[in-house]
């Protein structure tokens, strides 16, 4: 696989360094995500690995995915087992379908008895020529211990068991991944990039310059910005403590697809099984210029009660016609879940179980947590379509290019 060598777009860079600088430059944003974590999270320790490609594949391919060799593509794997292979190559298999096309996933888990885990990944390509597409990929894999909590001493040693986590707890140990994340796929991203820039290529056939590009309308910025919102605040410290979790999971998804109007019904049959029926309705059946679909429910007729987990989904997602050859599709989706710690109280009669409830605080912080690790997950990731990233809401307005997609001329 040969990435694309073309002449400077704008300030000598190439197209395809323009790109992925756009995707997977994530300098600017930590310049300004306010960032403490690490001094005050208790790891006892944590393992991971990354991983992290880019590079380009023909029309030709797309068309018969099935038979893609994934050694071709992503080289050798021996030693990333954990790759979810079949997954990039669904997500390669959707670039058919888009002039440009970006998923990423935020996956948080944490289970007291056991450990916690965080998998990042972000995927994107766009369409250079009508038979050419340009990909890139960047995966992060953590997993986490945090410092057992010591008991009431018994006999000559102490009882020890495992940490149960608050909300906020939660949203530290994201933004410690998260950093590590962005700094890991900075690091990759400038070595591909030098690698390319010191290794003659053969010049590709019939690549323009400057253009033309596929850009996102005013209107399409505003519409995504008003779904997302700004960077919210973590829970504080007196609202998270009033309910402690036993296990917590947050896994999120968000896309964004710029494609044909005339295949948004493929792409939306190619994705169906990541929305519910209602969402992929409003997505598919609409006729306006702009159509938003938002919904958070307590799934209770999915409640567990032998391991008492309350499951949530939430879902929102946007489409826009931008222009009569162009149309916006956004959205985000998630099941999360949690289960409460069990606390004991020391009584007359020994000491007891004391279960925790829903009730309306742990309702809210429950859906407090959920809203502001959707709006990071999107910030993290689409930074040029959501300039506004300083954590705590008020944001700053960065000067950042609009969100250009080379593409050529049909």
């Amino acid at each position: 696989m040969k990435l694309l060598q073309i002449k400077a777009a704008y300030n000598e860079k190439s197209a395809y360094e323009i790109f992925y600088r756009k995707e997977f430059d994530y300098s600017t944003f930590l310049e300004k995500f306010n960032y403490t974590a690490p001094k005050i999270i208790p790891f006892q320790d944590t393992s991971n690995d990354s991983y992290f490609k880019i590079g380009t594949i023909s029309k030709e391919t797309l068309e018969n995915y099935t038979a893609i060799n994934m050694q071709e593509v992503l080289g050798t794997l021996k030693n990333k087992p954990w790759l979810p292979l079949q997954q990039i190559k669904e997500e390669i298999a959707n670039c058919l379908f888009v002039k440009y096309g970006s998923v990423s996933d935020h996956d948080f888990k944490y289970d007291k008895g056991l450990y916690g885990w965080m998998n990042i990944m972000k995927f994107s390509c766009a369409q250079v020529r009508t038979d050419l597409w340009i990909f890139g990929m960047a995966f992060y894999r953590t997993r986490f211990r945090l410092k057992q909590v010591y008991l009431k001493r018994q006999n000559k040693y102490w009882a020890t068991t495992g940490r149960a986590i608050v909300t906020r707890d939660a949203q530290k140990i994201i933004d410690d991944f998260i950093v590590q994340f962005c700094d890991s796929a900075d690091t990759a991203l400038d070595i591909e990039i030098e690698s390319e820039r010191t290794t003659p290529r053969p010049k590709e056939r019939n690549v323009k310059e400057k253009g033309p590009f596929a850009k996102l309308t005013d209107i399409a910025y505003k519409e995504i910005r008003a779904l997302v919102g700004p960077m919210l605040n973590h829970t504080s410290s007196s609202d998270s403590r009033v309910h402690t979790y036993n296990t917590l999971a947050v896994p999120i998804r968000s896309r964004v697809m710029i494609t044909q109007p005339d295949k948004v019904g493929l792409l939306l049959e190619a994705i169906s099984i990541e929305l519910h029926d209602d969402a992929m309705v409003e997505l598919d059946n609409c006729e306006k210029t702009t159509c938003r679909y938002e919904k958070m429910t307590n799934d209770s007729y999915n409640y567990n009660a032998k391991t008492e987990t309350h499951n949530y989904s939430k879902e929102r997602a946007i489409i826009h016609k931008m222009k009569p050859t162009e149309t916006l599709i956004f959205y985000q989706t998630s099941k999360p879940y949690f289960t409460f710690d069990t606390m004991k109280r020391k009584t007359a009669h020994g000491i007891i179980d004391l279960k925790q409830q829903l009730d309306e605080n742990a309702q809210k912080n429950w859906h407090d947590l959920v809203h502001q690790q959707f709006a990071l997950a999107a910030h993290t990731q689409y930074q040029a379509f959501l300039p506004e990233i300083e954590l705590g809401g008020g944001g700053t307005e960065l000067n950042v290019e609009d969100f250009d997609v080379l593409l050529e001329t049909e």
